[in-house]
């Protein structure tokens, strides 16, 4: 007998566990809930404020015009529609910790005072579009199951949705945020996120967010500051056309997929640190009119930064991937602090990009990093051109003096020059009194012969015949090299 009491009293248990967790409603707060009709709110509200609280609200309701008196209706269920459409609220609203099982529809409602949905679960659509907010609107730790739209919605003086939750998409394209802020810290997005054409003229957060597919921020408008710290955007995501005048912080941030920033205005310092970039980051015609802060980031994909102007940017710690290439081209580059050493295997070739790098360098005060950028400019342009005199030229120049900016090339040739009229001198005995001497000894001297004709004057020396006219030769070469080492090793000193 008792064995059956407990049995009973543990599957009444789970059922009661069961019916309270499919309305998201406490199990201490769910055993005492009381119905109300619908008709009755709507009557109340007509009439007087309604102040309800643990209540399951039947039937649809609906809410017309203008609503004078105070709303409040927490820890409670709604378990057919709610409509306001075009309802204007002058009293305040307080639906906080409620949960809507269907639609909640509340498009081109007009909320006078403070609106309050903290920790409110809507299972239907959340329908806000083109409301406004007058004294704010709070949603803290709200669900929504499905799409929330907020398209062209108004918050005059603040939003929060901290940590809140969307299961689908979280639409709020062109909204506009006035006020003091704009939170949408730690919310967790499963579908889409669309803010495409709003504008924040306040200072928006996402910090610590996690948007799991399409994050739309194009052609948005910032203009006291977005805080996107550690947020991650784990589907592509497009800030493209979007202009930020103020501080602009993606600290630590994570981009999982393409990160589009084409177009994009920074008009004040913008900070990259330690962000990754696991896929191509897109920053095609942006304009860094203040300082761009990108040390310790990670680019694993491309870094395309064509026909970008860059004030001032910093890459100290930064990595890139072992695919990475990096685009310049036509790039208007001022201040760009990164070692030619970290971005020489990676940029693409473009003779405008490598002359503006040249110049950045020279401006920085970098002269061997201008040095090597120029080398690699002037080998890269050798091997496109074609067959010719301007090669042959080019030819010459990489393997004497490499350049211009690599002295010891010059060294280098004077030594195989020596070399090979030594070979001459040897195997020719082009040296008097070479036929008394053999082995080593005849190759020692040749060697000696050689070098002098080439450091002073054949004129002397006692070559015979034809060699004679080989020792000038070599001394004219010897010069030519002597002062090419010089006017090469002098531009360097100089920088």
């Amino acid at each position: 007998m008792t064995l059956r009491i407990c049995l009973l009293a543990i599957i009444l248990i789970c059922f009661l566990s069961g019916a309270v967790s499919n309305e998201y409603l406490p199990l201490s707060r769910s055993v005492h809930l009381k119905e109300v009709s619908a008709q009755e709110v709507m009557a109340d509200g007509n009439n007087s404020l309604v102040i309800l609280d643990q209540v399951i609200i039947k039937g649809d309701l609906y809410l017309d015009m203008n609503q004078y008196n105070p709303i409040k209706i927490t820890n409670s269920v709604f378990r057919d529609n709610v409509s306001c459409r075009g309802t204007t609220f002058h009293g305040e609203v307080d639906f906080e910790n409620t949960t809507f099982q269907k639609n909640a529809i509340f498009n081109e409602t007009k909320f006078m005072t403070r609106a309050n949905f903290n920790s409110t679960h809507f299972l239907g659509g959340a329908i806000f579009n083109m409301s406004r907010f007058e004294d704010g609107g709070t949603f803290d730790f709200a669900y929504f199951n499905n799409t929330a739209d907020y398209e062209s919605v108004w918050f005059d003086k603040f939003a929060t949705f901290y940590n809140a939750t969307f299961m689908s998409d979280a639409q709020f394209a062109f909204s506009l945020f006035d006020g003091a802020y704009a939170n949408f810290e730690s919310v967790s997005c499963i579908g889409d996120a669309f803010f495409y054409g709003s504008q924040f003229n306040t200072y928006c957060a996402f910090s610590n967010s996690r948007l799991e597919r399409i994050a739309d921020f194009h052609a948005t408008k910032y203009s006291d500051g977005a805080g996107f710290l550690q947020t991650q955007f784990l589907g592509p995501a497009s800030f493209a056309r979007s202009r930020f005048i103020a501080d602009s912080l993606f600290y630590q941030a994570f981009f999982n997929d393409t990160a589009t920033f084409s177009n994009v205005n920074f008009e004040g310092p913008v900070f990259f640190n330690g962000t990754i970039f696991s896929r191509n980051a897109d920053f095609n015609n942006v304009q860094f009119l203040s300082p761009a802060d990108m040390s310790n980031a990670a680019f694993e994909g491309n870094l395309q930064m064509n026909n970008t102007k860059i004030t001032r940017m910093v890459f100290d710690g930064a990595t890139f991937g072992k695919a990475t290439i990096l685009y310049l081209a036509k790039a208007d580059i001022n201040r760009l602090m990164v070692g030619w050493s970290q971005i020489r295997d990676i940029i693409n070739f473009d003779s405008a990009a490598y002359l503006s790098l040249i110049k950045n360098y020279k401006d920085l005060g970098q002269s061997s990093d201008a040095n090597e950028c120029y080398y690699e400019l002037r080998y890269l342009n050798q091997g496109h051109k074609p067959l010719g005199f301007s090669k042959f030229l080019d030819v010459l120049a990489w393997l004497t003096c490499g350049y211009g900016v690599r002295p010891q090339y010059a060294l280098f040739c004077g030594l195989v020059v020596i070399i090979i009229f030594a070979s001459i001198y040897w195997f020719g005995r082009g040296v008097e009194g070479f036929h008394d001497i053999h082995g080593h000894q005849l190759m020692i001297a040749s060697f000696f012969y050689s070098t002098i004709a080439f450091t002073a004057n054949s004129k002397g020396l006692p070559l015979r015949g034809r060699y004679k006219y080989l020792g000038i030769a070599e001394g004219i070469i010897g010069w030519l090299l002597m002062a090419l080492f010089l006017v090469t090793l002098g531009r360097l000193i100089i920088g």
